[in-house]
């Protein structure tokens, strides 16, 4: 079997260097801890995100990525091929970007060095 990739919009982009699974249920409004500590929770979902992490990469390449993350009214969520540790099993869902940030080491004029690209992904649907 081929080794399965990460991609953003079915588009095989550079692969990250590091992607941190993380999940997060939101409970109803009545759930509580009570003053001795018990806590009183009726879970209604569990979703699923994505803390991704790219090294070194080409202008061409960070363009590539951003471009896939970045949201406008047209384009709410970005399509990501992932590795899912709840379901064990590579798979394609729809994630939108919480927050991201690059760091460029050299501005020098077509010699741009970027040193590495970082985003939160949070899942459209939930998972439990």
């Amino acid at each position: 079997m081929a080794q399965q990739r990460f991609t953003l919009d079915g588009v095989t982009v550079i692969q990250p260097v590091d992607v941190s699974w993380n999940f997060e249920t939101t409970s109803t409004s009545d759930s509580t801890r009570a003053m001795s500590g018990t806590v009183y929770n009726t879970p209604m979902f569990t979703v699923e995100s994505l803390s991704v992490s790219w090294g070194q990469m080409t202008r061409a390449q960070l363009s590539q990525i951003l471009q896939a993350i970045v949201q406008r009214p047209s384009k709410p969520y970005v399509t990501v091929r992932y590795f899912s540790p709840y379901y064990n099993a590579w798979r394609t869902g729809q994630f939108y970007v919480a927050q991201g940030s690059l760091k460029i080491r050299t501005l020098a004029e077509n010699r741009e060095r970027i040193e590495s690209v970082t985003c939160n992904l949070i899942g459209r649907e939930k998972i439990a």
